[in-house]
């Protein structure tokens, strides 16, 4: 599980660095969402299986990834 996890979250950042260095602006607000949404399914995850560690961390990821999307497109 744990590997499946650190696949996903490694193409994540790839994609991001990728999408950073050529300057993709479109490209970057959809790796943000994506980054949003996984995030904000690992802490419902959490939730259901009633992991307080497993709720918050990805909770407060996906809280500072829509700070972040939100102060790129601004």
């Amino acid at each position: 599980m744990a590997l499946y996890a650190s696949a996903r979250s490694l193409s994540l950042v790839i994609v991001s660095v990728v999408a950073f260095l050529i300057g993709g602006r479109s490209w970057m607000e959809a790796v943000a969402w994506c980054m949003i949404i996984v995030q904000a399914c690992d802490a419902a995850i959490g939730f259901t299986i009633k992991n307080r560690l497993k709720t918050f961390g990805p909770a407060a990821t996906a809280l500072l990834n829509l700070f972040a999307l939100v102060w790129f497109l601004s």
